[in-house]
């Protein structure tokens, strides 16, 4: 949702606006969604559609210690 609002020459906040339509992800474990630094652009997460999807988002690839294993792959002579 998004609203409009004017700050002079007191605060009035606009009429609610859906900014967004879908089965995004509502997350009681932390933020769902990310704003870009500049302000233009979302990122959201979407529900999954189907049981394939789900076992996928359910798994998480953590790499450690690339910077070593960057550094042995591609010397720096």
């Amino acid at each position: 949702m998004a609203v409009s609002v004017q700050t002079e020459p007191s605060f009035t906040p606009g009429a609610p606006e859906v900014m967004f339509e879908g089965d995004y992800l509502l997350g009681a474990a932390g933020r769902t969604y990310d704003l870009s630094p500049d302000g233009l652009r979302f990122l959201m997460i979407k529900e999954g559609g189907g049981a394939e999807d789900a076992s996928e988002a359910a798994s998480l690839i953590l790499v450690q210690n690339w910077f070593q294993e960057l550094k042995r792959l591609v010397p720096v002579d």
